[in-house]
């Protein structure tokens, strides 16, 4: 009996959760036997893969749209896959309904979910009729938190499944040249990521005096603000926005602490991938995620949600109460990772058999 033929389906292979998942799917499923096709929807590829790539954003750049769709229907016509695996976004309706009719319509489809507000993979929530009618009839969801399973199952009555992102470690994670400590922050570089609450509250802490420093991994739009914040908080001695790097989980794993500040998650990979790293973790206890992930005490500190000065005394003691920060990192090198890949793609893989 052969392997089956997986499509996996993403908006890029660069900077995103979701992104990075399908990325880790693509490598996790092809070293399992699996024949593994990647379809990315833009022309962003930074992510290490595995398998076939279908750059779709190529494509689009070279024809009009309707003979882009066109091609991107007969990729999908000529290969038959046996399942696929969709990580998009897909909060267009028009564009839904055409690929759920036109192109998916005798697959097998799992919807990924990957933050509890629904519109963003659900479009038209609000009207059933109309939202039935972008999704195929044989399919599956699967979420990557509690919260999104409840407000799927409240909002739109529909069943899902929880199966948990989870990071690939790099086996080699080098060593970073700098003197004196740091704490690190990754995300892009938007509004729902708050960095500039992060940037507040760190200029209210005691860590720039201890010579703590705190370097910013991630691009986007919001970088001339930060830029233009860090300098009226006179902490360009002391914060650094390095952009997106391929080498995050380097820093992520030389860092005293990593800090994360959103207003909202899904299912935050930095989480996952600093605890995989034996580094403590300090978070906003926003929707969702982060109450998943983080052991109050145990292996990081959860923050009243958008409480920055909470935010800046949990900083404080994570890194400046030695006995505390020692404890936290002897829980870390103890516990056993439950986001670990062989963990997270066994549930993957007795998914698949049952689909």
């Amino acid at each position: 009996m052969r392997n089956k033929k997986i499509c996996l389906l993403t908006t890029s292979l660069s900077s995103g959760g979701a992104e990075k998942m399908a990325a880790n799917m693509s490598l996790s499923l092809s070293r399992r036997g699996y024949e593994v096709y990647v379809v990315s929807m833009k022309n962003e590829i930074d992510y290490e893969y595995a398998g076939t790539l279908y750059n779709f954003g190529k494509v689009k750049a070279q024809h009009n749209r309707f003979l882009a769709f066109l091609k991107f229907r007969a990729f999908f016509r000529q290969h038959q896959f046996d399942v696929i695996i969709d990580h998009r976004v897909r909060d267009k309706f028009l564009k839904e309904l055409l690929f759920a009719k036109l192109v998916f319509k005798s697959s097998k489809v799992v919807y990924c979910v990957h933050h509890y507000i629904l519109e963003l993979y659900f479009s038209m929530v609000n009207i059933p009729l109309l939202l039935r009618q972008v999704l195929v009839k044989n399919r599956e969801i699967i979420v990557v938190s509690k919260v999104a399973k409840q407000k799927i199952k409240e909002q739109l009555n529909f069943e899902s499944k929880v199966i948990y992102n989870y990071i690939i470690p790099k086996r080699n994670v080098h060593e970073v040249g700098l003197s004196g400590g740091f704490i690190v922050a990754v995300g892009r570089l938007e509004n729902i990521k708050q960095f500039g609450v992060l940037i507040n509250a760190y200029h209210n802490s005691q860590l720039p005096k201890h010579n703590i420093k705190l370097f910013v991994l991630g691009e986007g739009c919001e970088r001339e603000y930060l830029e233009q914040l860090i300098l009226k908080l006179n902490l360009q001695n002391y914060i650094e926005l390095l952009g997106f790097r391929n080498d995050a989980d380097t820093y992520i794993k030389h860092s005293k602490a990593l800090v994360m500040s959103s207003a909202s998650e899904g299912f935050p990979m930095v989480l996952i991938e600093a605890l995989a790293l034996k580094t403590p973790v300090i978070s906003f206890d926003c929707k969702s995620g982060p109450s998943e992930i983080i052991q109050h005490n145990i292996n990081g500190l959860l923050v009243e949600d958008q409480n920055s000065e909470k935010l800046t005394e949990a900083m404080d003691r994570m890194i400046l109460d030695k006995a505390f920060y020692n404890n936290i990192r002897n829980n870390l090198e103890q516990m056993p990772n439950p986001f670990s890949e062989e963990n997270i793609m066994g549930q993957w893989v007795e998914f698949l058999g049952e689909f």
